[in-house]
């Protein structure tokens, strides 16, 4: 009963109500609004590149998609689609709002809400172990087949790496480096699964929307080592939320995508939401996730692609918390999660047609954000880069 009404609250919440109803909204009247289109003479080639060609209208061809939006393509009925994901982002500054600030001043001017002994009296404690730099990699494994031409079901399973670099500062408050710790934490990611469906298709435009699942799968008990202000040495502790592996909760990610093409162009915009359905084992869960999707791509011959892509995207902080997650560090606060965040991204598409392989893809993209709003203190993000392999069998 408890998941259920967290997730009417959380899915169908006002804000997700109304994203949700927009979007469907604009999808749906940008093919009606549009003529059909001659394609290029290169479809053929152009299904190469893009391995999901849809055969179910004739001469329909795949709008050219960039790495990181796998989660928008179908299959045709009877086909497999495999694609391999690696992402690498590295995460730097600290943000406070739409600003970034020295360790040393996060260590003495931003209060951590804790308190310790001193006089017979409770005194206010600074923070003491503050983030520098953060190394990520996702290594996500996807498979999808199309079950008739409109609708498409998808599993993934990925696995994941964090490092991250910390400035400790000696005692209860002050400006004193201490010394530098590292902490790394790795291991298989959660579990997704569902399906897309095509709501509408013609010669130039479609209109998908989707529902996947993310299943629990992830550790969110793995532990690093932090530099002890205190005592001086490294102090084995329960890892903070960013640093886990997984969420701990079942959530669900509706979605709805609005592609397009002609000629040599290719366009499309996209929404996708996460929410949990209830706070984890150990109390918590991430806040809602919105995501914003805008791209464009040019075919300059019939195997190679460029494409552009900005992404908006909007969290909650974290709700609950973990008691074994403590400790003098702002990594620990659940409130000093989430945010707001435009990020821009150029990349390629490229057909394995010229060695002989007409089936099969790669592409890439890399970019950095243009702006952040995050609630903090916290570690924003210096840059990004994703590659796609895609196979279609």
């Amino acid at each position: 009963m408890n998941s259920m009404k967290a997730f009417r609250k959380h899915l169908f919440g006002a804000t997700a109500r109304r994203t949700l109803q927009a979007v469907i909204a604009v999808a749906a009247l940008i093919p009606a609004a549009a003529t059909a289109a001659d394609l290029p003479d290169n479809a053929t080639q152009k299904a190469a590149m893009n391995p999901s060609m849809d055969p179910s209208m004739d001469h329909v061809a795949m709008p050219v998609i960039p790495a990181s939006l796998t989660w928008v393509m179908t299959a045709p009925a009877g086909g497999w689609m495999f694609n391999y994901n690696p992402t690498f982002m590295r995460m730097g500054g600290v943000y406070v709002g739409s600003s970034t600030q020295s360790p040393a001043t996060i260590a003495t001017t931003i209060p951590s809400g804790m308190t310790h002994p001193a006089g017979g009296k409770a005194v206010p404690t600074d923070w003491r172990i503050i983030p520098t730099s953060m190394d990520m990699q996702m290594h996500m494994f996807n498979g999808m087949y199309g079950v008739t031409d409109a609708l498409t079901i998808m599993a993934s399973g990925s696995y994941v790496s964090k490092s991250m670099d910390m400035t400790s500062f000696s005692g209860m408050s002050g400006t004193t480096v201490l010394g530098q710790s590292s902490g790394t934490t790795d291991g298989l990611g959660d579990t997704m699964f569902g399906a897309e469906y095509k709501l509408y298709q013609d010669s130039m435009n479609r209109v998908v929307i989707g529902l996947m699942a993310s299943a629990p799968t992830a550790s969110i008990t793995r532990q690093v080592s932090m530099l002890s202000p205190k005592t001086g040495t490294d102090m084995l502790m329960r890892a903070p939320y960013g640093m886990q592996s997984g969420t701990g909760t079942w959530d669900l990610l509706p979605d709805v995508a609005y592609l397009g093409v002609y000629g040599p162009w290719s366009w499309g915009a996209a929404y996708r939401g996460r929410f949990a359905l209830d706070y984890n084992a150990n109390g918590w869960r991430f806040g809602d996730l919105h995501e914003f999707h805008g791209w464009g791509a040019y075919q300059w011959t019939p195997w190679f692609a460029t494409t552009g892509h900005v992404i908006g995207t909007t969290q909650d902080h974290i709700h609950g918390a973990d008691a074994n997650i403590n400790g003098l560090s702002p990594m620990v606060d659940p409130l000093d999660y989430g945010g707001q965040r435009v990020t821009l991204l150029g990349g390629f598409v490229v057909s394995g047609a010229p060695l002989g392989y007409g089936n099969a893809s790669l592409a890439l993209e890399a970019g950095a954000p243009v702006y952040q709003h995050l609630n903090g203190p916290q570690l924003g993000q210096d840059w990004q880069v994703t590659l796609s392999a895609r196979v279609m069998f």
